[in-house]
């Protein structure tokens, strides 16, 4: 979010080791784009031509988001 530092994000995110990446949001552009994004985190899976299909604000049900990236993966 444009409120949180970068080196603040970068270090949070590598000692966890996230399994994906992480925006750097420094002028708040991306979340407006979003739909104004608030809140950290916010997660979205976005299909192969660029949909939203879902949208998680706080931690997400890792099992059912993995098992709706293999569906979509799935998808021709």
């Amino acid at each position: 979010m444009s409120y949180d530092p970068p080196a603040y994000v970068a270090s949070f995110a590598q000692s966890r080791q996230l399994p994906f990446g992480v925006v750097i949001d420094n002028t708040g552009a991306i979340a407006r784009a979003y739909g104004d994004i608030q809140l950290t985190p916010t997660t979205f899976l976005i299909d192969k031509k660029g949909a939203i299909v879902k949208r998680y604000v706080g931690e997400p049900d890792f099992a059912a988001l993995h098992g709706l990236v293999e569906k979509l993966l799935a998808e021709v």
